[in-house]
């Protein structure tokens, strides 16, 4: 049974919540916040599994909770945010940056049924974050000086690499925040980003990891060309690449786990770039992405897995491991290190053009 403490300031939202889990069998709420600062006092108390917070709170809000959860007493939280507008995105990004462990969309209003329709995300985000390796937080930086490189040497396959696919779940927005900040700006190569967030949350993920990085981070449009940038799939669609110069959306299938998928992405790279490409599986629990990294490496690219000490969840690049998938496992550092030999090896091939 997972030990849940429920922070919400609506007594009938916190009513119809508690009725969820409580009913769900694998979860069981042990205790109840109004606010943020009876959340931090709770979590000192009770040390749940697993917090689940709203973001807009009396006193103190979900984002201020979180930060100071995440220094005292390090427990997986996940965020509930109102609304898909601007500011309420923002709020829940800068949650996830502070430590919290995903974010998730709850209807606005306080009608029974509306909540019910978000229980099965719910339940996964919970599950998910239970599981999570949480320590105890501060912003994270990347240590890049002594060079972290990695136990094998790729400069002769990194010379001639033209596209980056990269696919992550729960533990990704915080981490390719400093990933991306550490590597030349604007990066010189296409990144094609497949990132599990909530539905809705897509365009503004993008929004904030741009302005956080400084680099160019676009949702990806079916058919657009392949260009430098960081480009990201949009909810609800594959990205994939059409060819060696055009990218395609493709739509979810019934039998679809994940949607957008690092399945399709990496087999398409194995497919029109074979030994060009690099796949990266990053943290996040399932194993998405496992089988399309393997068709990539079978294709030539060059496959690369976070390593299990720094990985939030190690599932998806542990996937990857047991079958054999990725070239090398490496720490964010590491990785960093070798899109920054790729980004110096296009520089030095005349700039930063696509064939």
């Amino acid at each position: 049974m997972i030990r849940v403490l429920l922070v919400e300031d609506s007594v009938t939202q916190r009513e119809i919540l508690r009725r969820l889990l409580n009913g769900d069998g694998a979860f069981s709420v042990i205790a109840e916040a109004r606010n943020g600062r009876e959340a931090v006092e709770l979590v000192e108390q009770c040390r749940p599994d697993v917090v689940l917070m709203d973001i807009h709170m009396p006193d103190m809000n979900g984002v201020e909770a979180t930060r100071e959860i995440m220094r005292r007493f390090p427990v997986p939280i996940v965020i509930a945010s109102a609304t898909l507008k601007k500011r309420e995105m923002d709020l829940g990004l800068e949650a996830l940056k502070a430590g919290a462990v995903s974010v998730i969309a709850k209807p606005e209003g306080a009608v029974l049924l509306h909540l019910e329709k978000i229980a099965p995300q719910l339940r996964e985000e919970l599950l998910s974050a239970s599981k999570a390796k949480v320590r105890r937080f501060a912003a994270p930086q990347l240590s890049l000086s002594p060079p972290a490189r990695p136990t094998v040497d790729l400069s002769a396959r990194l010379r001639d690499i033209q596209v980056i696919g990269i696919c992550v779940s729960t533990g990704g927005p915080p981490l390719l925040l400093e990933m991306f900040s550490a590597i030349p700006k604007p990066y010189p190569l296409p990144v094609l980003l497949v990132q599990h967030i909530s539905f809705g949350f897509e365009e503004g993920f993008a929004r904030w990891l741009s302005d956080s990085t400084g680099q160019p981070v676009s949702l990806a449009a079916n058919g657009q060309r392949l260009e430098p940038g960081i480009w990201i799939a949009p909810g609800g669609w594959h990205l994939t690449l059409a060819s060696r110069t055009r990218l395609d959306l493709r739509e979810r299938q019934p039998a679809d786990i994940h949607c957008p998928s690092g399945d399709p992405l990496f087999e398409s790279m194995g497919k029109h770039f074979g030994a060009n490409a690099v796949g990266v599986v990053l943290t996040g629990m399932g194993d998405d992405g496992a089988r399309g990294l393997l068709a990539l490496k079978l294709a030539g690219g060059v496959t690369l897995i976070q390593d299990e000490s720094s990985s939030l969840i190690w599932g998806m690049p542990k996937a990857a491991k047991q079958l054999n998938a990725a070239v090398l496992e490496l720490s964010p550092e590491q990785i960093v290190r070798v899109m920054m030999e790729v980004a110096e090896s296009k520089f030095a091939n005349h700039g930063p053009t696509i064939p």
